[in-house]
């Protein structure tokens, strides 16, 4: 921060981004700009960051979600886990950098400098997935961290000049809070020995102690970020009342993330999953909506949709789709393909645009138009019968707030300008009613009362007996109870329908004629178990065994002639014929 050094100072336009690089980590700013035909040769230079022509051909840097157009300059910070349009801006005059100092020896210091260089960070695009919690990555690295610093301790005692205290299981514990000896002890033996003598741990024989550079490859910079952003997104589901660990959803089952609440689908290594997934024509993604951290159609929703019609443009809804004019303009199909990819298209293009646009500008916002619209209370009567009913609560859900991203929506800030009032009533000692107010101005408090009052309201709620108020927000609620009563006992119909007919397949198999040994009806080994694969055997046509193998099949074991039967086999099981 010398005064003859060049500062960039970065603003990030997302409250809460995905990622986020650590002290002494390295970006690149590159300026990314596109040839206008093949005929152009220029090459155009600004004052900071390094250029890199596009070809008209070349594809975008951004994958999908974003474009250079033909001469154009789009200055991108780039890392090894993500890359985000940046959009310089002009610094006031009345602004400085102040810079505190503090030595042992000079105490604090105060220096101040001019902003010569002031960015705007756009939306990241990941370029890496952010692993789930207790996923295979996230193991693999802990592992790979308790090896790493092993082996420092181990060399830095090895050295006369740093020598100090041997790699004890204290000592290793004292690098890893939050462990206990015996979990560690378990990691430890994979790649070193423990000597009960010392009561230290040394390297098995003939390992070679590998030198400072191998030992600073295994763990990258990147890796702990991207461990850090787990983390965060672990904390805050566990923060919005989800306390269990919560499994990724396979991309093809919509049943189950549909299952999901907004802010499961909004953990990090969702997005970013469905991000690169996208990117690669894999999936689909919502592009505006809840998911959108703007909260106002300046930077892309992550959140996944269904390929199969799931993607809705701005103010399209499902009774559009389903509208029989246009099921017959669709050819009776509830969507067309390439109608979907075209919209899907535009709706990138425009989100962009409103990116860039927005991102660029100059013009200066009041404080007026920065302020929150001011939200009524809210208010909780606590009686021997609870009159508070379903009214709009504090922080039971997300705030229909532009301004806000979809991380800052349930964090402390949402309780700015939003109180809960919990009103009691009781009675004394003399039968006189006493009313006692309490004012919650906390978000999580206000959040967590909340949920629990609901709970307990609905489960004084008889779904046999269940009648709609007037309320919309109450009877929304009751039919999403409704809804997914109905979707359990349909799932139980459905799994009873299929053990039943588990069970007739496999009655049909046994129930006939003992056959011989070695065919289906057998037992495996004597042991009584039934074989458990119900397919059907290429072979002999039977259900039970597959074509490879000898001991069940048939036609392999000599108990079934190669002609019997093979009139119709290829479409159904035959009966087995006894060879002679």
């Amino acid at each position: 921060m010398g005064d003859n050094s060049n500062v960039l100072l970065f603003e990030y336009s997302e409250e809460y981004p995905t990622m986020l690089s650590n002290f002494g980590m390295g970006n690149r700013l590159i300026n990314y700009y596109r040839r206008k035909d093949t005929e152009d040769n220029a090459r155009p230079k600004l004052e900071i960051g390094e250029t890199a022509v596009l070809l008209t051909q070349d594809k975008s840097p951004f994958s999908v979600f974003g474009d250079v157009e033909k001469g154009e300059i789009m200055p991108t910070l780039h890392n090894g886990m993500f890359r985000a349009p940046v959009f310089k801006q002009d610094a006031k005059h009345t602004d400085f950098l102040v810079i505190r100092s503090t030595t042992g020896t000079e105490g604090t210091q105060w220096f101040m400098r001019n902003i010569g260089n002031l960015y705007v960070v756009g939306q990241e695009f990941p370029s890496v997935e952010v692993p789930g919690t207790h996923s295979r990555k996230v193991t693999e690295a802990a592992k790979r961290r308790l090896k790493a610093i092993s082996y420092r301790i181990y060399s830095k005692n090895l050295d006369s000049r740093t020598k100090g205290a041997p790699l004890t299981n204290e000592r290793i514990r004292q690098h890893l809070p939050g462990t206990d000896i015996a979990q560690n002890r378990g990691k430890m033996r994979e790649f070193m020995a423990y000597n009960k003598d010392a009561q230290s741990w040394e390297p098995k024989r003939g390992e070679v102690v590998p030198d400072a550079a191998t030992i600073r490859g295994w763990i990258k910079p990147e890796d702990i970020c991207l461990l850090d952003s787990m983390q965060v997104g672990h904390r805050h589901l566990q923060d919005a009342g989800y306390n269990k660990d919560e499994k990724e959803v396979d991309g093809d089952e919509d049943e189950e993330r549909d299952g999901q609440s907004i802010e499961q689908q909004l953990a990090p290594w969702q997005t970013t999953k469905n991000f690169l997934n996208a990117c690669q024509g894999k999936a689909m993604l919502q592009l505006h909506g809840e998911g959108d951290p703007s909260g106002r159609g300046e930077a892309f929703s992550f959140i996944k949709t269904s390929m199969k019609g799931g993607f809705k443009a701005i103010g399209e809804s499902v009774e559009d789709k389903l509208d029989a004019k246009k099921l017959k303009e669709l050819g009776g199909h509830s969507y067309n393909v390439a109608r979907q990819q075209k919209a899907y298209e535009d709706a990138i293009k425009r989100v962009w645009e409103a990116q860039k646009s927005s991102l660029s500008a100059t013009v200066e916002l009041s404080d007026a138009e920065m302020d929150d619209d001011d939200e009524p209370e809210t208010t909780y009567s606590h009686d021997r019968t609870p009159r508070s009913g379903f009214g709009t609560p504090a922080a039971s859900g997300r705030r229909d707030d532009d301004t806000m991203s979809q991380f800052s929506r349930f964090s402390a800030s949402e309780g700015k300008g939003k109180i809960l009032k919990i009103v009691r009533v009781s009675r004394d000692k003399y039968g006189t009613e006493v009313r006692d107010e309490e004012i919650v101005r906390d978000a999580r408090v206000m959040r967590e009362y909340v949920k629990r009052r609901r709970q307990q309201e609905f489960s004084q709620i008889s779904l046999e007996n269940m009648e709609f108020t007037g309320d919309k927000e109450k009877d929304a609620i009751l039919e999403k109870l409704a809804r997914e009563e109905l979707a359990r006992l349909e799932r139980n119909k459905e799994r009873r329908h299929a053990r039943e007919k588990a069970k007739g397949i496999h009655s049909s198999i046994t129930g006939g004629t003992p056959s011989a040994a070695g065919s289906p009806s057998t037992t495996a080994g004597g042991t009584g178990k039934t074989a458990g694969t119900q397919r059907k055997c290429a072979n002999c046509g039977q259900v039970g065994h597959i074509k490879t193998n000898k001991k069940l099949c048939p036609m392999l074991n000599g108990t079934m002639k190669q002609d019997d039967g093979f009139g119709d086999s290829a479409f159904g099981s035959i009966s087995a014929t006894p060879a002679p």
